[in-house]
């Protein structure tokens, strides 16, 4: 069995989609009190550390990992900082003194303490152009530097199983000299109309939000695949987001879940047939969670924790690489 230690976890999306193919998480971290309920009410037998990641001691990394092997080590650093969805595109805004810009560091320093065959970083699109690529080019010369050869690349989830568009990218490094393996795209039906298939009343985190006022009004005139341009005139909201009021077309994979897809005037959130936004249990579905994932926290905590998440199967698809590198290097 392969070990892997999960950073900035959330609530696990990484974690989870590892363990589905035979992978065993060490520990998990994360500062955040409603995701790390989630994390550790669902992955109840991974030890958890709750606190600035700055804060764990390489004491306490060493004691969780104890004589074990780590053979990787995953991180969705945070990246509202790097992301396009953010002020950053909307004003025109710097971002670059974010002290989240900096976490990667933190990242280099667990991983030298706990010395991983291979390290993957999971982000936003963003993070290849912002400051001129500043950050991402600090990362991986810091991989250089310690004797990793390293790649990335731009995974769009809905080329690897997963009902919704989503572009991320993965830096991937290994010191077992290996080629980095990246997963190889599915041909699977991604039309997220089958999420909304075999719904009741009773699952948990599937709590309607009815929509009332103007926003109700906006939303019975949207129809499938449209957004707020195809509204009259006089309807039309003054919103800078380009997917507001969209409401979803079964027969095509999601648009991407941000944090705020409670909400119709945040993008393509509206359900294909009835007047509302999504539920927490929906979102979850187009983020491949299973059913059996209960999200813990307030409502709105519930949807951040959703649309902060990796994709379950696309982590596992590229697990998949990761283990047969390491058979790989095993058997060598």
């Amino acid at each position: 069995m392969y070990n892997i230690i999960d950073l900035f976890a959330g609530v696990g999306g990484l974690s989870l989609g590892f363990n589905q193919n035979g992978f065993h998480t060490l520990f998990a971290n994360d500062n955040d009190s409603a995701a790390s309920e989630t994390y550790m009410k669902n992955h109840t037998e991974t030890p958890f550390i709750e606190k600035d990641i700055e804060n764990i001691s390489e004491k306490e990394v060493l004691n969780l990992i104890s004589n074990k092997k780590t053979h990787v080590l995953v991180g969705g650093i945070p990246c509202q900082s790097f992301s396009m969805a953010g002020d950053r595109n909307r004003k025109g805004i710097d971002n670059s003194k974010d002290p989240r810009h900096f976490l990667y560091k933190q990242f280099f320093r667990i991983l030298d303490i706990s010395n991983p065959d291979i390290a993957v970083i999971e982000n936003v699109k963003g993070i290849i152009s912002a400051n001129n690529g500043t950050v991402l080019n600090a990362i991986i010369d810091s991989f250089l530097n310690r004797g990793y050869s390293v790649d990335y690349k731009a995974l769009n989830a809905a080329n690897f199983g997963v009902p919704q568009i989503r572009e991320r990218v993965f830096v991937m490094a290994n010191k077992i000299n290996q080629q980095n393996i990246f997963p190889e795209e599915t041909n699977e039906d991604i039309a997220v109309g089958k999420v909304f298939d075999n719904l009741n009343s009773g699952i948990a985190n599937h709590k309607k939000k009815e929509l009332s006022g103007i926003v109700l009004e906006r939303v019975k005139l949207v129809k499938q695949g449209e957004n707020w341009k195809s509204l009259p005139e006089h309807m039309r909201t003054k919103s800078v987001h380009s997917g507001a009021y969209g409401r979803i077309d079964p027969k095509e994979p999601s648009r991407t879940l941000t944090t705020r897809f409670d909400t119709p005037p945040g993008g393509y959130v509206t359900h294909p047939t009835e007047h509302r936004a999504l539920t927490v249990r929906e979102g979850a579905r187009i983020q491949t969670f299973p059913d059996s994932f209960v999200f813990y926290g307030t409502r709105s905590q519930q949807y951040r924790q959703v649309g902060n998440a990796v994709p379950v199967k696309l982590a596992y698809e590229v697990s998949k690489g990761i283990k047969q590198m390491l058979d790989s290097h095993s058997k060598n």
